[in-house]
């Protein structure tokens, strides 16, 4: 059989012998039977280059190429070969081979197939090597392949790919997560449909332009763009340009979310502000320590010779009025202290379960005293309030500067109306089968003028007043706020402009504890004065002439006998030659050369019967810790009232004396 159907054909052979000895590659003549046999016609020397096999050998057994052909692609070679000899449509297959010395080849063939008279077909194939290729294009798909799998798990970088006519070609889930559209329904959209808002199509379209132009990407920038909902979120986008050979040029946009790191901002800011507010608290909390013992034995010593001088001024005397007038501003100064103190947590928290009835009832009574003309104070106090865990002292205060603020609104106003209430609260459980919250609730109100959004915002701010000058420091609700934190309270402020204002004040319940009262506050504020001891002997020593001088007086009116020391060496020289110890000993805290727990002390390792008072104008923590370690019985603060100061000294003169006293 012959396949030579051209008549000029053995004149071209040696032109076609010359072109498959040079060409890259083999030619080769693959003949298929009608039943299934097969050879090959003719190969070209370079088979011995592709398949390490001799061109005479592959023509002598066809079927030492087919044994060649990996086995993962041996049944698809066969499909092909006999799906082209049944259409006689070119063959064209990409197949792999190991070679007799165990290379492995990528290897591609085409041909045309021709049908013959009598049944057999007959394919002129060219087979080339395209290892090196097909190597190359695996590994830039696999790159990609895995460029874009990184692309698509990244959580947080929204990228998407875009064609120069702003078609998208890849959107990955992050993109869908920001925006709100599926790869589905974002791919093959325009940019400018997506997420572009419409005032901006002509700036994006401009840069695009000019970024295929110059072939540099669209600087970065912040932008607001538009989700699938309409809403609008920031990010910062930057944009990547590709222009790879034999590929249409493409750009990406990588987009960063800045709502989080924006709040992140915030909160940052907020905690430097609060940093900043911690620190000027701490620098005000040490000034106030600083100055609190010398402002207040300036203090104590006005209050003290004002009582001195009430006593010995008669009753109808022109001078009793401004002596009164002096007992009130003195009496602020030492408010504005404590309040300064407090504000800035200086002072030692004592809570213990109280009731807040009794707390009330007694603010209210000091309240009433001072209440302006033509307010209204109303005071209901609910059945049922639970206990609560708490200081008395500073709940009072909280009461205190919540009235006098209230008090202040409804200045000016027709009919001011100030009420105070006490209740018992419950909260409804937010989960299931959760137990009810109780609470303890105090809400002062007033029907003032209110105030507005901006001065809500500050109204907690340190030396933030809306006040005249002279009539208020902006300490009042700062104090309330820190107090309230400390006691784990919570307020909740209704207030606008001309509808006057409600501060509620929540206390978490103690229930199942035994309830302490506080009776003892009836006595702070006007205990009752005992008889003194007749002929007590008392020891006071203070550095400060001034107070030393006072304190003597008031305690030898009161009929003690009282010796005073300036210095304490002098007083300890004193102690050490005395025959019987003094009935007290009242010590400053505060001394040059030696402090009153030094004295303390040395006064028990003389004396250890003998009781120590420790008075000061800033009574710490610390001071109240080390106390008891040193013998001393009770801590007095300089600036409160004479009755109080006396309330300590006669308690401590009787517990050594006990009921039968000196003459």
């Amino acid at each position: 059989m012959s396949f030579r159907s051209d008549p000029g054909a053995s004149s071209r052979e040696p032109i076609f012998a010359s072109m498959a000895e040079h060409m890259s590659g083999a030619l080769l003549q693959y003949v298929l039977g009608p039943g299934g046999e097969h050879r090959i016609g003719w190969m070209s020397p370079g088979c011995q280059e592709i398949w390490e096999v001799a061109a005479q050998a592959a023509v002598q057994d066809a079927d030492l190429l087919w044994s060649l052909v990996d086995a993962q692609d041996l049944l698809a070679m066969r499909a092909s070969v006999l799906e082209s000899a049944r259409s006689l449509q070119d063959w064209t297959q990409d197949w792999r081979i190991t070679t007799p010395s165990g290379r492995h080849k990528w290897l591609h063939g085409v041909g045309r197939p021709q049908r013959q008279p009598d049944g057999w077909v007959v394919w002129n194939t060219v087979v080339v090597d395209v290892t090196d290729s097909k190597r190359s294009g695996d590994a830039m798909r696999d790159s990609e392949a895995r460029f874009r799998q990184l692309l698509e798990y990244v959580p947080n970088v929204s990228v998407q790919g875009y064609g120069l006519d702003l078609t998208t070609r890849y959107w990955n889930q992050a993109s869908e997560r920001l925006y709100g559209y599926s790869a589905a329904e974002a791919i093959g959209r325009n940019l400018l449909d997506l997420i572009i808002p419409p005032e901006m199509h002509a700036g994006v379209v401009g840069a695009v332009t000019e970024m295929i132009e110059s072939g540099l990407p669209i600087p970065a920038a912040d932008l607001s763009l538009r989700r699938k909902d309409g809403t609008f979120v920031e990010v910062h986008s930057s944009h990547v340009y590709l222009n790879i050979p034999g590929r249409e040029p493409e750009f990406y946009c990588i987009d960063f979310d800045l709502t989080e790191r924006r709040d992140s901002e915030a909160i940052r800011a907020l905690l430097q502000s609060q940093l900043r507010e911690s620190q000027k608290m701490e620098a005000l909390g040490t000034l106030a320590g600083g100055v609190a013992h010398d402002f207040n034995n300036i203090v104590a010593a006005i209050i003290g010779n004002v009582e001195l001088a009430l006593d010995d001024v008669p009753a109808n005397s022109p001078a009793r009025t401004s002596l009164m007038e002096i007992r009130k501003a003195s009496r602020r100064a030492r408010d504005l202290v404590q309040q300064i103190l407090a504000f800035s947590r200086r002072q030692v928290l004592e809570r213990q379960v109280i009731e807040l009835a009794p707390v009330v009832e007694e603010s209210v009574r000091l309240l009433r005293a001072t209440l302006p003309a033509g307010v209204e104070l109303n005071v209901q106090i609910g059945a049922g309030v639970p206990r609560v865990l708490a200081d008395a002292t500073q709940i009072e205060q909280v009461l205190l500067n919540l009235c006098t603020n209230a008090w202040q609104a409804v200045r000016g106003v027709a009919q001011g109306r100030v009420a105070i209430r006490l209740e018992a609260h419950v909260d409804s459980p937010a989960a299931v089968g959760a137990a009810p919250t109780a609470w303890a609730r105090l809400t002062v109100s007033d029907n003032g003028q209110g105030m507005s959004d901006e001065t809500r915002a500050r109204m907690f701010e340190p030396f933030f007043t809306t006040k005249p000058p002279g009539k208020g420091t902006g300490l009042g609700l700062a104090v309330v706020h820190g107090i309230l934190r400390d006691h784990d309270a919570v307020m909740e402020v209704h207030s606008a402009p001309g509808e006057g204002s409600i501060f509620s004040v929540s206390f978490p319940a103690v229930l199942g504890a035994a309830s302490a009262t506080v009776s003892h506050m009836a006595q702070q504020v006007h205990p009752q004065r005992a008889a003194s001891p007749q002929g007590a002997h008392i020891l006071y020593v203070d550095d400060d002439e001034m107070i030393a001088f006072l304190m003597e007086r008031l305690l030898q009116r009161e009929g003690y006998r009282v010796t005073v020391f300036t210095h304490a060496a002098h007083a300890l020289a004193a102690l050490r030659e005395q025959a019987e110890p003094f009935d007290l000993v009242i010590t400053d805290y505060n001394m040059p050369g030696m402090s009153g727990l030094d004295f303390a002390r040395a006064v028990k390792a003389l004396w250890p019967d003998s009781p120590v008072a420790i008075t000061s104008g800033y009574i710490s923590e610390e001071l109240r810790a080390q106390a008891p370690a040193a013998g001393v019985s009770e801590l007095i603060y300089k600036p409160n009232t004479v009755e109080e100061l006396f309330a300590a000294v006669d308690r401590l003169v009787r517990s050594v004396l006990g009921p039968q006293q000196r003459g």
